[in-house]
């Protein structure tokens, strides 16, 4: 419950522009790092490896705590939604005018006609209620909110055989 409470209270002070996101050049590496070492433990208790690939690190124009914040949501659902002994990748890729960061779990996967809906404040899709019974549907619209305050974007990909990957832009 306090969980919950928490993420509708960042989710208030987002929409209410009272949280400030200040953009600066930061470590993508350590951004990316930091996310990845919130999870971890929950990814640890059910036997979750997460995987980054990383060729370089950049400076990236972004705000390294709520970029963080962002991530661990979708890194959260990921464990969550996913089997016991499988993986979670992060793969980093440099593209002319912006960096791509996809997130790919082995989970439960998205519908097709719930992807437009995911993103969507309070939406669970029907799977995820049935199969998980904690979380308030708010940590994907949050997600988006802060990566698009950012310039960014974030669109979610069904993957053909189990799982889905989330597809994050940040300009450079």
């Amino acid at each position: 419950m306090e969980i919950l409470l928490d993420e509708l209270v960042k989710l208030s002070r987002l929409e209410n522009h009272m949280i400030q996101i200040k953009p600066r050049k930061n470590s993508l590496k350590e951004t990316i790092s930091e996310a990845v070492s919130q999870v971890f433990m929950k990814a640890r208790e059910k036997n979750i490896e997460i995987c980054v690939y990383m060729e370089k690190d950049a400076e990236i124009m972004h705000d390294r705590k709520w970029t963080v914040e962002a991530l661990v949501n979708i890194l959260e659902n990921a464990v969550k939604y996913s089997e016991p002994m499988t993986t979670v990748n992060v793969r980093i890729s440099y593209l002319p005018t912006a960096v791509l960061i996809e997130v790919e779990d082995e989970g439960i996967g998205i519908l097709e006609d719930e992807l437009h809906d995911i993103f969507k404040r309070f939406y669970r899709g029907n799977r995820a209620r049935r199969l998980v019974k904690e979380g308030a549907g708010v940590g994907l619209y949050l997600a988006r909110n802060i990566i698009e305050q950012q310039g960014g974007t974030i669109v979610a990909k069904r993957k053909s055989v189990r799982g889905t990957v989330f597809k994050i832009t940040f300009p450079v």
